[in-house]
């Protein structure tokens, strides 16, 4: 596919208009799930640090730590050049960033494999749809997973594939299993429904996916752990035991519920023009719907899980709105204008912000920020040697998010509504409170400060003196009393 200098050009400007939206979004310290402190960035701090709170998914041995392991060099190089700040956390947070733009040019090859028109369009929705802007800014392992088996899609679906690019497209699809063990279903019924009985080309992909193995394995080695075993623990933790269930459980349903308001006003279009894509596309659209039936089946639900099917159905709604419009305009004997694309850009705009308005967007998606702003507010202070917080707020604050690491403490759920007063211990170790209001028992701390958004208020108590350690308290210690 020749590019001219105008195509150039456009390109450009969607890439720029995606990179622009995405610093824009950038929030560091909301989040959307705890995972993506506690597992992700806290993880990566430990690995570059040597020290940091360790989650049961860590301690059981249930995840692969490949992500955290990518997380700690740049922590690392921020520790080491700015030490004292937070540019740890930053450079870890915007190198993945940069990781999931792969879902820029994979969205070009998926369209291209058309035209260079529904090129231009697939790259147009996985850069300014709302909900791609939004997802690039989580640390999430959905989100880099959809990404690497995103390329390996537009790698499989290309009319004759060569070999190097059908490794490539394994190694992308084992990475992308090993990075999010849930998409396995999305990634075998892409495979086999794109390459059926091409025994041929099913060597090459398995080789690729051999060496995604093989990564894995390394990085279990370098973990400490036996290669693979990961996997089972994860099964069996989540599935045989219903851990997951703990955190809530939903009907069959509940993710068409979801995309229907994700995706706004215009979800019937949208999904319509993704199942009626283009043929070409039958078999990413199947590996969709198997993913989104896989997990339809799993009681546990939450939005993001389903998060490389609603990547796909925007973009392949994308690529079916220009041969839409192709159709439409052969009608009247006509060809494709500048005006038309504009035209069907503007559309997705609308859509894009109508759904953003359905949705809630970023104000529904995540926050909490004030609770690690007031804590780092704390840690400014020479004085401060211990922060306390309420277990409520606790998936909102690791040492990650603080410039300088100051021992954290958890306070019972009770304190907080329920009248129950600080634990004389917890008192004694923490110097600082980070909470809504004064807790009972609290009386000889002053408020310093407060940080506030339109839904949370956290406000600094300090009190003068030292801290006396609670061992009990510890922020690691609640977590394994509570297993989590």
């Amino acid at each position: 596919m020749t590019l001219t200098r105008q195509t150039w050009l456009c390109i450009a400007l969607v890439v720029l208009a995606g990179l622009i939206s995405r610093a824009l979004a950038f929030a560091p310290f909301d989040i959307s799930h705890a995972d993506e402190i506690m597992q992700y960035l806290e993880q990566g701090k430990r690995l570059a640090t040597g020290h940091g709170i360790v989650p049961w998914e860590y301690r059981y041995g249930a995840r692969n730590q490949l992500i955290p392991q990518l997380l700690a060099l740049p922590y690392w190089l921020g520790v080491k050049l700015a030490p004292g700040t937070l540019a740890g956390m930053y450079a870890a947070r915007w190198f993945y960033l940069a990781l999931t733009l792969l879902a820029l040019p994979a969205a070009w090859r998926l369209g291209g494999l058309t035209s260079r028109t529904h090129a231009l369009a697939a790259l147009f929705i996985a850069a300014v749809w709302y909900e791609n802007v939004l997802f690039s800014t989580l640390l999430l392992s959905e989100v880099l997973s959809a990404a690497l088996i995103a390329m390996a899609a537009a790698l499989l679906l290309a009319d004759a594939p060569g070999r190097a690019a059908l490794r490539w497209a394994g190694l992308l699809l084992g990475l992308g299993v090993i990075v999010r063990l849930q998409y396995a279903p999305f990634a075998a019924v892409l495979a086999i429904a794109r390459l059926r009985t091409d025994w041929r080309s099913w060597g090459q992909v398995l080789l690729g996916a051999a060496s995604a193995l093989a990564i894995g394995a390394v990085s279990d080695l370098i973990a400490g752990q036996v290669p693979l075993r990961w996997i089972w623990v994860n099964l069996s933790y989540n599935m045989g035991q219903g851990r997951a269930a703990r955190f809530g459980a939903s009907g069959p349903f509940e993710y068409v519920r979801l995309l229907l308001i994700h995706l706004g006003p215009a979800a019937p279009l949208i999904i319509a023009g993704a199942l009626l894509s283009p043929p070409r596309y039958r078999p990413l659209v199947l590996a969709l719907v198997a993913n989104l039936l896989f997990h339809s089946l799993i009681a546990h639900k939450e939005y993001r899980f389903i998060w490389l099917s609603t990547w796909s159905i925007t973009v392949l709604a994308g690529i079916a709105s220009v041969s839409l419009l192709q159709w439409l305009a052969a009608r009247r004997g006509q060809t494709l204008t500048p005006l038309m694309l504009a035209a069907l850009a503007v559309f997705w705009l609308a859509a894009s912000f109508a759904g953003q308005r359905t949705s809630g967007g970023a104000r529904v998606l995540r926050g909490g920020a004030p609770i690690p702003l007031a804590a780092n507010d704390a840690a400014a202070r020479p004085e401060t040697c211990g922060i306390a917080l309420p277990d409520q707020w606790r998936a909102h604050l690791v040492p990650a998010l603080l410039a300088r690491e100051v021992p954290l403490y958890v306070a019972p759920k009770g304190v907080i509504g329920q009248g129950q007063p600080l634990p004389a211990g917890l008192a004694s170790a923490a110097n600082v409170l980070i909470f809504p209001a004064r807790p009972q028992g609290a009386e000889n701390y002053r408020e310093l400060t407060c940080r506030a958004n339109s839904v949370l208020k956290a406000c600094v108590y300090v009190r003068p003196g030292g801290c006396q350690d609670d061992p009990g308290s510890s922020y690691q210690a609640v977590l394994e009393r509570e297993d989590l």
